[in-house]
């Protein structure tokens, strides 16, 4: 029995990091790659806030988490996740016809859509990850989160710009539909990940819905308020450095590659910093007190962008160290905060709570993305910057008067 709990476990570690990689790929290529082509093909720095488009569908999916989970209740978390899967791959082989250099405004709608789809989709991944890996798991599985999405991202960004350079927008995109594919086909064929274990990870028994999942439930959570202000903040002024970090490359002297290559440096150092230094935090502070000292790091080093600025570094060696140390902070951040979240959910409705967190999350994202094209446009990149890493700074207080008033399953 140990030893097929042991590989029940592997399996869905295994079909988390599959599922979540996958979510990462459009988010990449509206986040991190879209950006930089549409400065290159030669629109503006405020037309670059177009992809902020792209946060909505993580913003708003709250809005039918419960009708999805419903759906999962009713079907299954496989068969909910084929279905969107499908539906992935169709869109990415559509959005390969339309460039952004030339098709600018179909472009964004069509990432828009992709995000969509995959944002539905991430509401099941939700569901399945909090309903297995609550307790002693939720770090590892935060971890894996973290690790594949950065993947994903990374594949779908500074990837795609690479391949871009080489073979130009179609076939990058396809390129891109044709791994959607590969990534399903183990969940497609596996059996073991699709199982309902009788207990969590703490031995304690799956608690099954009741009745059906309606969003208003949410308000049984006494500190509903505290946790949605931390989800509002703690990523926000890290979204618009990167946001406005894209076009900076370009007029910086960089090439699309080259922005592309630091794109995955940073990426890469998202998922090594998640692993290395937020499982540990984890462990040694538990939830709350490390997403505390995660997000120290990560708020004093958010002022890398604004150093590069002033002091005109023209180094790439140094530009790509001082983003690499600063997105090995921000790495251990992301998994110690969804690691709070995920304990924080009631087992009764996972992806509904842990949904609403993240949109609270990508709601302040899509804002933070949209406006500081304009800020950047009317303020220069040197001010903005500065701007963004004293929103940081307050963000950090905020949240640490928030965490000493949330209960939930945090600790």
């Amino acid at each position: 029995m140990a030893a097929q709990a042991m590989h029940d476990r592997r399996s869905q570690f295994v079909a988390l990091g599959l599922m979540y990689f996958a979510q990462g790929l459009p988010g990449g290529l509206a986040f991190n790659a879209l950006g930089v082509l549409i400065r290159d093909g030669g629109h503006s720095v405020s037309e670059v806030g177009l992809t902020g488009l792209a946060f909505l569908p993580w913003a708003l999916k709250f809005l039918w988490a419960g009708p999805i989970e419903n759906w999962c209740a009713r079907r299954s978390y496989a068969y909910v996740i084929g279905a969107t899967q499908w539906l992935a791959i169709a869109l990415c082989i559509v959005l390969s016809y339309f460039p952004p250099s030339t098709e600018l405004y179909w472009c964004v709608a069509g990432a828009v859509a992709l995000n969509l789809v995959c944002a539905t989709q991430d509401i099941v991944t939700n569901a399945y990850a909090v309903a297995r890996m609550r307790g002693r798991t939720a770090g590892a599985a935060n971890a894996i989160q973290v690790m594949a999405f950065i993947g994903g991202m990374l594949a779908g960004g500074g990837g795609l710009l690479v391949v871009h350079q080489h073979w130009g927008w179609t076939v990058a995109v396809q390129l891109m539909a044709a791994l959607m594919l590969l990534l399903y086909l183990p969940l497609l064929l596996g059996k073991r990940w699709r199982r309902v274990p009788s207990q969590t990870a703490d031995g304690q028994a799956v608690a099954a819905p009741a009745g059906r999942i309606r969003l208003r439930d949410l308000r049984e959570h006494r500190d509903l308020g505290w946790a949605i202000l931390i989800a509002i903040l703690f990523k926000c002024s890290g979204t618009a450095v990167s946001t406005l970090l894209s076009p900076w490359l370009i007029d910086h002297g960089l090439s699309v590659a080259q922005a592309g290559a630091l794109q995955v440096s940073n990426l890469v150092s998202n998922a090594v910093g998640g692993v290395l230094i937020g499982i540990p935090l984890i462990r040694q502070f538990g939830d709350r007190r490390a997403v505390l000292v995660s997000m120290c790091g990560a708020t004093l080093l958010m002022g890398t962008a604004w150093w590069l600025q002033l002091a005109q570094v023209s180094d790439n060696r140094v530009i790509f160290a001082a983003f690499a140390l600063q997105s090995l902070a921000e790495g251990a951040m992301f998994v110690t905060v969804w690691t709070l979240f995920m304990n924080w959910a009631s087992p009764r409705r996972p992806g509904t709570d842990y949904t609403v967190m993240q949109c609270c999350e990508s709601l302040s994202n899509a804002i933070a993305a949209a406006a500081i094209g304009g800020l950047g446009q009317a303020l220069g990149y040197s001010r903005a910057f500065g701007l963004a890493w004293a929103g940081a700074g307050v963000a950090l207080v905020v949240i640490a008067l928030s965490l000493r008033r949330l209960n939930g399953a945090a600790r």
